[in-house]
């Protein structure tokens, strides 16, 4: 090449200039550059620019640019489907080879020229050139291509071996071809970035993969789910589906990326999720635990993630159902909870936080669906845990872990007072029968109900445990103060039970035999003089007597019996035989439980009964085996708790008056509470703080109820409606 040194050019000495570069750059797309100076070049492009031909040289230079991508490509056109992907990828690499060679030839006029006047940079049209050729101009080029590339992909699901690298250079081709050039002027310094532009990837390639993917994805699920069973395809659906993530990491774009697994999942999983779901039933019932994980990590990641939750939800409310047919139904219960518990910790990791959220709520709304449809099984578990408390053959640690058992059932339980209610009379029987085994883990599971529902539940079996543990300091108290003699004469242990707190009827009143009499004056009149403002009311049928009798041949025994046949038995100490009108009388009884007391009596033939004269006689012959024999009748302090009716211990029932009357205090109290703290609220926003601390603790609010306490408590002025806006309520001070 002849150098020119002229500083002046002319436009022919600048064709002839241009002539030089641009045969220069066929050479160098031929890789001929052996007999090239590149500083030689590199003046040329600086006089061209210096005199101002810019806009020559840079027309030329587009020209040149498209004719030699044109010549680079020209292979493409002629290979066969196995060549195509490498000489594709071997194109695009020529292409981008001589794009930096030739910017770095014309860099001056890259940066004083192209720049300055935010023309498209020589790396651009050469991108552009390369796209237009490959993907515009020549439509059957571009199927071609787009058929090369689909078809890799549907080989490599079929297990053929393609080379990846490639493929993944092949498709990243497509994002790059497509770069934005963003010039930036700093300080009379031009920069120039690149920006990733996919719009023309997503629109040639991704739309048709996915589209494909659709297709082979639905064929695919459709033969395997005709000759599978659910486990079976299941297993295949998880190593499929980690084959897939495998694949699209290996080198599809990552734009695409979730694109093509939601593709996946929705074929395999989303469209046959009731097919899928069906299986739950039989993996449950079986354990087959390790299944089940598989399909809630595939369901987590589908559209169908509720349906898994429903036909979970179907499934524990059937379970349940059923077992509410049995007789052991609480422990079935329990049981299935732990079961259903146990998977879901297992389970409940492999999905995010509002999977966790769902599929607890699930669970616990489908046992509190089957738990408070009716009170049986809170009767249930009030009969399970005074079952516990009697057992004397358990440990108490024992009975801790079977107690927290019932009480995972006693949190779905939403009228928590009803089960209070019930608890406390079962509580009741066991303190005053002393039938529990262990006042420890009685006082541990009341401070488990404590915990849960809060002070104003518990409140009234705190009392009775207070209660107790006073009347027995109190007794010891009163026999201390007795005489030798005295104390030696009688052992008096009194229960003093506060009357509103103890579920207990008042027993009919009698008149006890006087020497009882005697003692319950002396008691009396010793605890009024400590507490003077308490009124003592005997209950006569809760009580009970150690009588010691002696008959003929000096025959000694210990009788355990109520307050009532020691009342009879004592009067026998005057004369031999009464009439039961006499008895009746002198008791101040009724016929009925005068008959129910002398029953055992009769029975154990202490006394003798005459019927022709309706008259009782005392067994002055009497023998048996045993010192002390109870003659007490059964049920006698559970009749007395219950009601006068005689109600058996087994059949409590909730006393809804008393309900109500707790839940308007309590309702009352609370609404004052939160406007006391708020000053003022609406109706909706009231009702949710309400009804969220009510059924947390107590029980589920109804509007109906909650309107009435509002009226209520308007009427006796602890709150107001503010003026024209009826609905908000304001606490008055």
């Amino acid at each position: 090449m002849k150098k020119i040194i002229q500083e002046n050019l002319s436009p022919d000495e600048a064709k002839t200039l241009w002539k030089y570069l641009d045969d220069a750059c066929y050479l160098i797309a031929e890789h001929q550059t052996k007999q090239l100076s590149f500083q030689e070049l590199y003046q040329h492009g600086y006089k061209l620019t210096l005199n101002k031909f810019g806009d020559f040289a840079y027309s030329q230079l587009q020209i040149s640019i498209h004719n030699i991508v044109d010549k680079l490509i020209y292979s493409l056109n002629i290979s066969n489907d196995d060549q195509l992907l490498n000489d594709f990828v071997k194109a695009y690499e020529e292409v981008q080879q001589f794009s930096k060679l030739l910017a770095g030839i014309l860099l001056y006029m890259e940066k004083t020229y192209i720049l300055q006047k935010s023309l498209k940079t020589i790396k651009t049209i050469c991108n552009e050139s390369f796209k237009i050729k490959c993907f515009e101009k020549d439509q059957n080029l571009a199927t071609k291509l787009l058929n090369c590339f689909l078809n890799q992909i549907r080989n490599d699901r079929n297990s053929q071996v393609i080379e990846h690298f490639k493929l993944k250079n092949a498709l990243q081709i497509l994002i790059d071809i497509n770069q934005e050039q963003q010039i930036k002027n700093k300080e009379y310094n031009y920069i120039i970035d690149y920006r990733i532009n996919d719009d023309f990837y997503k629109y040639f390639l991704e739309r048709k993969l996915i589209q494909d993917s659709n297709r082979y994805f639905k064929e695919e699920s459709q033969l395997n789910l005709n000759r599978m069973t659910i486990e079976e395809y299941i297993l295949f659906v998880e190593k499929r589906y980690q084959n897939e993530v495998e694949r699209v990491e290996s080198y599809i774009p990552k734009i695409s990326h979730q694109k093509v697994l939601d593709c996946f999942i929705k074929n395999y999983i989303t469209y046959n999720a009731q097919y899928i779901s069906q299986g739950l039933y039989d993996f449950i019932e079986n354990e087959k635990t390790t299944i089940i994980i598989k399909i809630f990590q595939l369901f987590v990641k589908s559209e169908e993630f509720d349906l898994f939750i429903k036909t979970l939800s179907q499934i524990i409310i059937d379970d349940l159902q059923l077992l509410n047919q049995n007789d052991n139904t609480l422990q079935g219960f329990i049981k299935l909870y732990e079961k259903i518990f146990s998977l879901y910790d297992k389970i409940v990791c492999y999905g995010n936080n509002e999977h966790q959220y769902k599929f607890h709520k699930a669970i616990k709304n489908a046992f509190e669906q089957v738990i408070n449809k009716d009170n049986f099984i809170m009767m249930e578990l009030n009969k399970y845990f005074d079952f516990l408390m009697k057992k004397e053959t358990l440990r108490d640690e024992e009975k801790k872990i079977q107690i927290d058992k019932g009480f995972l059932i006693f949190k779905l339980v939403q009228s928590k007072d009803e089960f209070e209610q019930i608890y406390r009379k079962y509580l009741c029987v066991r303190l005053l029968d002393q039938t529990s085994s262990s006042l420890e883990v009685e006082k541990d599971l009341l401070k488990k109900l404590r915990l849960e529902c809060g002070s104003v539940l518990t409140h009234k079996m705190e009392t009775m445990f207070n209660d107790l543990q006073r009347s027995n300091e109190d007794s010891q108290k009163f026999r201390q103060k007795l005489s030798s003699n005295l104390r030696d004469t009688i052992d008096l242990d009194i229960l003093v039970l506060t009357s509103e707190q103890w579920p207990i009827e008042e027993s009919q009143p009698i008149v006890v035999h006087t020497e009882l009499f005697q003692w319950q004056q002396q008691f009396t009149q010793y605890y009024q003089s400590k507490n003077q403002k308490r009124k003592l009311t005997f209950n006569y049928g809760l009580g009970s007597v150690s009588l010691k009798a002696t008959f003929d041949s000096n025959c000694k025994k210990d009788f355990v019996c109520s307050v009532l046949q020691a009342t009879i038995l004592m009067h026998f100490n005057k004369q031999r035989v009464y009439k039961v009108d006499q008895l009746i009388k002198l008791t101040n009884t009724d016929q009925e439980i005068m008959q129910s007391e002398l029953e055992n009596l009769i029975l154990f033939k202490i006394l003798i009964q005459n019927e022709e004269e309706n008259s009782l006689q005392l067994n002055y012959k009497f023998q048996h085996r045993s010192y002390k024999i109870k003659v007490q009748p059964k049920k006698t302090q559970s009749w007395a708790i219950c009601s006068k009716s005689k109600t058996k211990q087994s059949e409590f029932q909730i006393n809804q008056k008393e309900i109500v009357l707790d839940r308007r205090v309590y309702l009352e109290s609370l609404i004052v509470r939160v406007l006391k703290t708020k000053k003022q609220l609406d109706h909706k926003d009231l009702f949710k703080y309400i009804d969220k601390d009510a059924k947390s603790r107590h029980f589920p609010v109804e509007i109906p109820f909650f309107k009435e306490c509002i009226e209520n408590l308007i009427q006796k002025e602890y709150l107001i409606r503010q003026e024209g806006q009826l609905d908000t309520y304001i606490y008055k001070a």
